[in-house]
C-alpha cells in the first residue's frame, strides 16, 4: 500500500492561492482556468471506495463550477473596464463603470467560494486517501 500523495492533496489549495493572488493577471494574459480532474472508477472498487470517489468527484465538480463562474465574471469585468478605458463617450464610460462595480463585488465573493471549494476538495482527498483511495489524479 502506497502512502497518500501530498501533491494531490495540496493541489487544490495551491490553485486557490494562485487564483486569489493572481486571478486578474491570469485573465489579462489570456490563460485558461486549470480545472481539477475527476478520479476514475475501476471495476474492483468496493462500495466504500466508490462512495469516497463520488464524494471527491462532487467536491471537484463544485470547485470547477465555481472556478468557471469566477473566470466568466472576470472576463465580463475586464470587457467593461476595457470599454471604459477606450471610450471617449462619457455616457458609455459611465455605463461601463456601472457594469463593472457589481462584477467586482461578485469576483470578491467568488474568490472566497473558490477557496472554500478548494478546501472541500482537499478534505475529500484526505478522506479518500485515509480510506485507501490512492489513485487520485495528480495536477
Amino acid at each position: 500500500m502506497r502512502p497518500p500523495r501530498p501533491r494531490a492533496l495540496l493541489a487544490p489549495l495551491v490553485i486557490a492561492a494562485t487564483l486569489i493572488a493572481g486571478g486578474a493577471a491570469c485573465a489579462a494574459e489570456g490563460t485558461k482556468p486549470q480545472y481539477l480532474p475527476y478520479v476514475a472508477f475501476t471495476p474492483d472498487d468496493t462500495a466504500q471506495r466508490i462512495a469516497l470517489k463520488e464524494a471527491y468527484n462532487q467536491a471537484v465538480r463544485r470547485y470547477n463550477e465555481t472556478l468557471y463562474d469566477y473566470h466568466v465574471t472576470l472576463e465580463r469585468h475586464d470587457q467593461a473596464v476595457e470599454r471604459h478605458n477606450t471610450s471617449t463617450d462619457p455616457a458609455e464610460r459611465q455605463k461601463a463603470r456601472e457594469e463593472a462595480a457589481p462584477l467586482r463585488a461578485r469576483l470578491a465573493t467568488l474568490r472566497g467560494e473558490v477557496s472554500a471549494r478548494a478546501a472541500a476538495v482537499d478534505q475529500a482527498a484526505s478522506r479518500a486517501a485515509a480510506g485507501g483511495v490512492l489513485d487520485l489524479p495528480l495536477r
